[in-house]
């Protein structure tokens, strides 16, 4: 790798590697850069322009293969289900590269984030580079651009990595509150065969909302919002380097809370990038944005063969050349855990000045499912999968009743997770419409170290489930909880606590008439559903009027889904104050941000305790107890109205009728229900199994498990 710009520094510790003399050598303490993470300077390790080939050419093609959401998988393995992952890992992808390099050698490899957090990749948090760090070093990666959850631990974790990453860590949007400095690079310059080639970062706005329990995660930075930041960041490489390509990875989703999107930051810089690689939705995705004013609606087109995201169709995209460049940009997103490397082969020709031209640009997803791992990447980590592995069945103790009523997760079938299908059968996991021992486990551990009177929490996981008699490992932790949240404990208004729980009950639609089933909001994410247990005792009416704040977070609609009946012995008081138990995430990225506390009113944070994750508060229980009881987490304190014995879903299941005919057939599986297409990460129900509305389920064709995910 050849270093064609010195006049940042010549890093004095890659001296000797990269061939600079002493004189070449440049130390200067008053300069704005450093080869490491120092407070106020922007880490540099780096040069200017990274160059890649230096051929004669006057056509070249530019190939960039990206990662995204990797969350510590090295291995294709899932820690937390103890199972292998057969679309997943840098094994795999390791594997793929084989190939890609040998025909693209000049390929600049990057990963757009959420890399170091996830799937046990905590074990190695103490290491001096963390493993993953390493995997993406051993295979070239040339660029990282860190994600929100690099900042889940402190900050001496992300600034340690980010100094042994052997490629460019870049992000425009992420200053040091001091003097608004970028604390990495906003951009590198990557030159192959003379064509020179930008790469933006893009980290989450929202990184201090989402860790706003934890301050010292992102201690002395501050996140600028992302649309402002990538002007001026593309406008300072333009005018330093005028670069004949322009190409984002943002780690942020294509609509964004808190922040701009990769939509709208497309639309409206579609002028200057040719291609986006984005991150952190975990979605798989092709498109094309047309260029949009400020306040024009944005154009989207999903440019994927057959709607497949694996491949461009050309039919659809046409051909993207000097010409047309500037009306229109291409995103792609490789999905989660090594899903795919993403790839994005960019033409250009020299014209009659020399000067180079869009010839066209072709993106695809290479996917990794069933692809062999890498025995060089396996061999040279198998430490990282033994330790985890172990760590993963560590079993801690026994696991007494059901904690689900039924044998299995879904509700209508009784079976639980299904890994090939990726979902339940229903989607509808029983934990989610009935007060359950499931979440009661959860939220009661919660309640004893709080000392709170009520507590919210997420059933993060479809696959989550306990099962009478079997043995609880410390898996069953990471499986029912698969985040690193730490516990929250504030004095919350008895309003505030009403609109909170109004809003949880948004991730349901409206039941309609003939409905025997619940369904969701098209988008939920199951982790943005709290349900609640404590001295609160509340009755969930699904006819009622859905909860609604504008883009300012001012209410539209209050809501009149939830009954409170009694809160800690009493009549609910809105005007009281009541002790509220929640996750770091939840405190920062909602209930602060909506106004509905501030942090006068946090009383209890468990980041100040030996065990402070609430995944390791339930593994510290079952661990201290040999083992976990359901009749010890049973408080029946609330139901949905439609479930109750009188319910109209109850009532119509056990009609000896066509409800009872029709229910019978979703548990017998002559039936499937149809779900969001577009939510792949949260498979859900978009339009309940109706008696009414033959067009809300379809006949399954096989009666195979897998015949039912799509129509």
């Amino acid at each position: 790798m050849k270093k064609t710009n010195r006049s940042v520094l010549c890093l004095a510790v890659l001296a000797a590697l990269a061939g600079c003399s002493d004189d070449e050598t440049i130390i200067n303490t008053d300069s704005g850069y450093a080869p490491v993470v120092t407070q106020g300077k922007t880490l540099t390790n780096t040069p200017d322009i990274v160059v890649k080939s230096q051929n004669e050419v006057d056509e070249v093609t530019i190939t960039i293969g990206a990662t995204s959401d990797l969350h510590g998988r090295i291995f294709g393995y899932d820690y937390a289900l103890d199972a292998v992952d057969s679309d997943a890992g840098l094994t795999r992808i390791s594997t793929l590269l084989e190939t890609e390099k040998a025909n693209n050698p000049n390929m600049i490899l990057i990963d757009i984030g959420d890399t170091v957090q996830g799937n046990s990749a905590q074990l190695f948090n103490d290491d001096p580079t963390h493993p993953v760090v390493s995997t993406l070093n051993s295979l070239g990666f040339d660029l990282w651009v860190p994600g929100n959850h690099e900042f889940n631990f402190e900050r001496s974790f992300i600034d340690r990595n980010l100094n042994h990453f052997n490629g460019a860590v870049v992000s425009n949007n992420i200053k040091w509150e001091e003097n608004s400095a970028n604390y990495i690079r906003a951009f590198q310059i990557f030159e192959v065969d003379g064509a020179k080639v930008a790469i933006v970062g893009v980290t989450p706005s929202n990184v201090p909302n989402w860790e706003a329990s934890a301050p010292g995660h992102f201690a002395g930075l501050k996140f600028d919002e992302e649309l402002a930041s990538t002007r001026a960041a593309v406008d300072e490489l333009i005018e330093k380097f005028n670069p004949d390509v322009i190409v984002g990875a943002f780690h942020i989703g294509r609509s964004s809370e808190g922040g701009a999107g990769v939509h709208k930051i497309a639309a409206e810089m579609a002028d200057k990038f040719d291609v986006i690689l984005a991150g952190h939705e975990h979605a798989t995705y092709i498109e094309s944005i047309q260029k949009a004013a400020e306040g024009e609606d944005i154009t989207s087109t999903d440019i994927s063969v057959e709607g497949g995201d694996t491949a461009e169709d050309k039919t659809l995209s046409g051909t993207y050349d000097e010409s047309n460049r500037a009306q229109s940009v291409k995103i792609i997103e490789p999905g989660k855990w090594g899903w795919a490397l993403a790839k994005a082969d960019i033409k250009l020709k020299k014209n009659t000045d020399g000067k180079w031209e869009m010839v066209d640009t072709t993106l695809s997803n290479v996917t990794s499912k069933n692809i062999e791992e890498s025995q060089t990447t396996s061999s040279q980590f198998q430490y990282v999968h033994d330790i985890s592995k172990a760590d993963a069945q560590l079993v801690l103790g026994l696991v007494g009743g059901d904690f689900t009523p039924g044998t299995g997760a879904d509700e209508a079938v009784h079976e639980d997770y299904d890994h090939e299908t990726g979902r339940l059968y229903s989607t509808i996991h029983t934990a989610k419409v009935m007060d359950t021992p499931l979440m009661d486990f959860i939220n009661q551990i919660q309640l004893e170290k709080s000392e709170a009177v009520v507590s919210a929490a997420s059933l993060f996981s479809d696959s989550s489930n306990l099962i009478d008699g079997q043995e609880y490992a410390k898996k069953d932790s990471t499986n029912l909880y698969k985040y690193d949240n730490t516990l929250i404990g504030i004095n919350m208004t008895g309003a505030n606590l009403k609109r909170y729980m109004e809003w949880s009950y948004t991730y349901f639609n409206t039941y309609k008439d003939g409905d025997i089933t619940v369904s969701f909001k098209k988008g939920a994410k199951a982790y943005m559903y709290d349900q609640f247990d404590g001295k609160i005792d509340f009755v969930v009416d699904l006819t009622g009027d859905s909860f609604a704040m504008d883009e300012n977070y001012t209410v539209t609609n209050e809501g009149s889904r939830i009954e409170i009946i009694e809160l800690d012995g009493k009549p609910f008081d809105a005007t009281a104050t009541y002790k509220v138990a929640l996750n770091s995430y939840r405190w920062g990225s909602n209930i602060k941000k909506f106004g509905w506390a501030t942090g006068d009113d946090v009383y209890y944070d468990s980041v100040n305790e030996p065990v402070y994750a609430i995944r390791d508060m339930l593994t510290e229980y079952v661990a201290a107890n040999q083992g976990v009881n359901a009749s010890d987490f049973t408080n029946p304190n609330w139901e949905i109205k439609q479930y109750q014995d009188n319910g109209a879903i109850t009532l119509l299941r056990t009609d000896n009728g066509a409800g009872q005919t029709l229910w019978n057939r979703l548990v017998s599986k002559d039936i499937c229900v149809k779900i969001d297409p577009d939510n792949p990460k949260y498979p859900g129900i978009l339009d309940a199994v109706n008696v009414n509305d033959a067009t809300s389920y379809f006949v399954n064709p096989t009666k195979d498990y897998a015949g039912c995910v799509t129509e």
